[in-house]
């Protein structure tokens, strides 16, 4: 936006259902800079997946990732920018190192899995713009941008993510529990129906 590009700025969000904390798309469009969100949706839920693979994800097997968000995002994006002609799209996501050791281990700029060469020419770079950002130089970002953090962030949670994410604190599972009573219910009976 800083450099005139807006024109150019496309959004996507990858809808988690009842594991987001709100329906997001209102959120990300009162923040999108007037631009239009499109919303894509997993082919399974949370819940389905942990069953199709009979565990829950964990640090070393983030399948929900992958599933739940990379891999509509990345099937969208190449949908869209065959529809358009477009061989050359730059795929920037909010991730920062700080947030987890594997995160950490990234670069903050690589040539994407959604680059092709089947039917048509498509190269994607990866982008993390806020790689080296500690949580204070995303809020001054937000702030001179003229955006808002999402809620959750005042409320003590340290990422917005799934509720409840395999990279949440325990005190922030707990907090969870308590704001989302019905959702914990459901992951206990989770965990019990997979004895894990």
């Amino acid at each position: 936006v800083r450099l005139g590009l807006k024109e150019k700025l496309v959004i996507v969000h990858s809808d988690l259902g009842e594991m987001e904390w709100e329906p997001m798309k209102p959120f990300i469009e009162a923040n999108s800079f007037g631009r239009p969100v499109h919303v894509v949706e997993p082919d399974m839920d949370f819940f389905e997946l942990c069953r199709k693979y009979d565990r829950l994800p964990s640090g070393m097997a983030r399948f929900c990732t992958s599933e739940l968000k990379t891999r509509p995002i990345t099937n969208w994006l190449r949908e869209y920018c065959k529809e358009r002609g477009i061989t050359k799209a730059v795929n920037a996501i909010g991730i920062r190192a700080e947030e987890s050791p594997s995160r950490a281990k990234k670069s903050p700029l690589s040539r994407s899995k959604a680059s092709l060469k089947r039917d048509y020419q498509l190269d994607v770079t990866e982008w993390f713009p806020i790689f080296d950002y500690k949580l204070e130089d995303v809020k001054e970002e937000v702030a001179a941008a003229q955006q808002e953090l999402h809620q959750i962030y005042s409320e003590g949670f340290s990422r917005l993510s799934c509720v409840f994410c395999v990279f949440g604190r325990i005190n922030e599972h707990k907090m969870a529990a308590e704001k989302r009573p019905e959702l914990f219910k459901k992951m206990v009976e989770l965990e019990r129906d997979l004895g894990k």
